[in-house]
């Protein structure tokens, strides 16, 4: 008796929770997406794609570069003349020993064939395939946190029910043990309920561990520890209305990213592939160079008047480039880009096949995971006015510990049932947000 006493006052403390707070399912998808690895590595795709516009806007802008050289020869350079009819020479000084460059180019492309503009709008679709992906990342988040989510609060409501269970056949000892006192019962009741008793704690005890362990896959789904002195909610009774599928497959066509990614991800291939093309046209660039070059010959590092003496030139050209043979570089690659964007549209079509599936296989689990519920449902509100039954029938005679034990059994197994088709019409139904990609216009 002492023994099975300690046993319940321990599994009771255990048990008790001092709630400080409530922590909703919005709540963990505010931590998870601060806190989430894969949020992360997804907003720096779209960094990295935004650096990647300025990177194809820079050609569009004119380019400065400044250069500066210094050489120091054994001596200045001259020319040497003859004088006919004498052996002597003339020597003419050209320069200075030393020699100091200092050079500026600017260059400016006055027309490209439209490549630059085509890559600039290739990087900006890249930059909406990542955002596409980085909304998958979040849909994805969500849908990982949710079943998480309402994993662990199923098993609360399993510990739950082991609890009532324990309490009940922990009743149902005492009345039994009263009876054989009594002899109105033969010690095997007594006996049988020990074991009952015994058996309810043990489950319990796996029913709390599990409780411990869903917890834990939520906070890994988070990325972090969740406070333990705040319960979860539980996301309220399940909404007995279905969606059409007509309904949810053009929702899901209109709203899930992958589709919108492959969109962004096929105008971008077109606009490279028009960015190839444009290497059949001219290039043309204008140029402009200021340059020092000092010091001159009479040693003067600054001369801006004297002709022939100046230390600075300026200068200016237009250049034109125009591709005659590329040995087909240019065609191949075209080529390959534009068998690159059918391989896409392909995909596009094949992903939206994949999304009506899942639109009908999210219903389809919806509507069964509603039904089993409902079901359920009734068979625990069955199974405990039976147990209710039992008990007073046990008390007065008219029944037998045997059916005390079955109606308890009956109960644990029908809150249980319960519980597991709760769990699943909440996972369905985030499921179907999933596949319809409605969780992606709440999380915007």
């Amino acid at each position: 008796m002492k023994l099975y006493g300690l046993l319940l006052a321990f599994g009771a403390a255990v048990a008790t929770v001092a709630p400080s707070s409530a922590q909703t399912l919005d709540e963990c998808l505010a931590l998870a997406r601060d806190h989430a690895p894969a949020i992360r590595v997804a907003n720096a795709e779209v960094s990295r794609a935004n650096h990647g516009i300025r990177e194809a806007r820079a050609a569009l802008a004119p380019t400065l570069r400044l250069g500066a050289s210094y050489v120091q020869s054994n001596e200045a350079p001259k020319v040497v003349f003859p004088i006919a009819g004498s052996r002597s020479t003339s020597v003419v000084r050209t320069g200075s020993a030393s020699a100091l460059n200092v050079r500026s180019d600017a260059l400016f492309t006055l027309y490209s064939g439209g490549r630059d503009g085509a890559l600039v709008s290739a990087a900006e679709a890249a930059r909406s395939v990542q955002e596409r992906g980085r909304e998958q990342a979040d849909a994805d988040l969500v849908l990982q946190v949710s079943q998480a989510f309402y994993r662990a609060v199923a098993t609360e409501r399993l510990e739950a029910a082991a609890a009532d269970a324990l309490t009940s056949a922990e009743a149902h000892r005492r009345t039994s043990v009263a009876r054989v006192r009594a002899g109105a019962a033969s010690r095997l009741d007594s006996l049988q309920a020990h074991v009952n008793l015994a058996r309810r704690l043990t489950e319990q005890v796996r029913a709390r561990e599990a409780v411990r362990l869903a917890r834990v896959d939520l906070e890994t789904a988070i990325g972090v520890a969740l406070d333990p002195a705040r319960p979860l909610v539980e996301p309220g009774a399940p909404v007995l209305d279905v969606p059409a599928d007509s309904a949810a497959a053009a929702l899901a066509l209109e709203a899930r990213p992958e589709l919108a990614a492959y969109d962004n991800a096929i105008r971008e291939n077109a606009h490279r592939a028009r960015a190839a093309r444009a290497a059949r046209s001219p290039l043309v660039n204008l140029t402009a160079t200021a340059e020092y070059l000092g010091p001159n010959r009479n040693d003067s590092y600054w001369e801006v008047e004297e002709p022939g003496l100046k230390t600075y030139k300026l200068y200016a050209g237009v250049g034109v480039t125009v591709p005659i043979l590329d040995g087909g570089l240019v065609s191949a690659r075209a080529g390959a880009l534009e068998a690159a964007g059918q391989g896409l549209v392909a995909q596009r079509q094949e992903a939206a096949l994949a999304v009506r599936q899942q639109v009908s296989r999210a219903l389809s689990d919806l509507r069964v995971a509603l039904t089993v519920w409902e079901s359920d449902s009734s068979r625990v509100a069955a199974a405990r006015e039976a147990l209710r039954t039992a008990e007073a029938g046990y008390k007065g005679g008219a029944s037998t510990a045997t059916d005390v034990r079955d109606a308890e059994a009956a109960l644990a197994d029908a809150r249980a049932e319960e519980a597991q088709s709760l769990m699943d019409y909440w996972i369905a139904r985030a499921s179907l947000d999933h596949a319809t990609g409605a969780s992606v216009k709440r999380g915007k």
